[in-house]
């Protein structure tokens, strides 16, 4: 009898765990829902030049020099024969700080961002990608540099830089190269001209922020296609972000 007994006990949690099972199911399901539907939600930014004023700064931006605002850097060019159009940031003056043109439209802890950028001129010629932008003087950057052949992540805080991040790379002066990102959770993940070039790590608090483009000091360089893909918010830190386009 009391073997029968511990046989009827385990049968009845067995029927206990499959109803519990049945009750979450349709949770589970309304979870798998939501967060399938936040995924689909993330939609590309691309930034559209085509229709801008030229010569002027480029529309659905904020602009940042020393910690103020800053408009007088920034214009929509044309490039070259072709007729296309570009981002145009030329940093005469104060040479000692960076130039930070933020997209306005994209407010996210994780996102994607693809640019394609030419260094023109300067003593040290530089672009960059600006991540989880808080503030003028608080924020990430994906620096690549001519002068240095050097791409890093730097953390920017109060408006001093650490590189948390770098590896030697090719950078060319006068020549179209792509930069990419994924930042996700405490991950970076960075391509250069559509090469995996380096992973990084950084475990400060996670903050929303805007993204956009960045050179430093006196920098001529032009920003072309801009891509901005906010992400759902996972934090999984071992898993890499998804590119840009595939």
């Amino acid at each position: 009898m009391p073997a029968i007994n511990s046989i009827r006990f385990v049968a009845r949690l067995i029927g206990t765990a499959v109803l519990l099972g049945r009750a979450m199911m349709p949770s589970l399901m309304l979870t798998m829902g939501v967060c399938i539907g936040f995924a689909s939600s993330a939609q590309s930014s691309q930034i559209d030049l085509s229709n801008q004023e030229i010569g002027a700064p480029p529309q659905e931006f904020k602009f940042w020099r020393a910690g103020k605002v800053d408009f007088g850097h920034w214009a929509v060019v044309r490039e070259g024969a072709s007729g296309g159009v570009a981002i145009q940031a030329s940093g005469t003056g104060r040479a000692d700080e960076p130039l930070l043109a933020v997209y306005t439209r994209v407010l996210a802890i994780d996102a994607r961002i693809k640019i394609r950028f030419k260094l023109i001129d300067g003593p040290m010629p530089s672009a960059g990608i600006a991540a989880r932008v808080s503030g003028p003087d608080d924020y990430y950057v994906v620096r690549v540099s001519a002068f240095e052949q050097r791409l890093s992540l730097l953390h920017i805080v109060r408006g001093k830089p650490e590189e948390i991040a770098g590896v030697d790379a090719q950078i060319a002066k006068d020549h179209w190269q792509t930069l990419e990102v994924g930042v996700r959770g405490n991950g970076f993940t960075i391509w250069l001209d559509d090469e995996w070039a380096l992973p990084a790590f950084d475990y400060a608090k996670l903050v929303e922020g805007q993204f956009g483009i960045w050179t430093e000091r006196d920098d001529t360089t032009r920003f072309g296609q801009i891509d901005i893909s906010p992400l759902p918010s996972v934090h999984d830190q071992s898993a890499a972000p998804d590119r840009v386009g595939g």
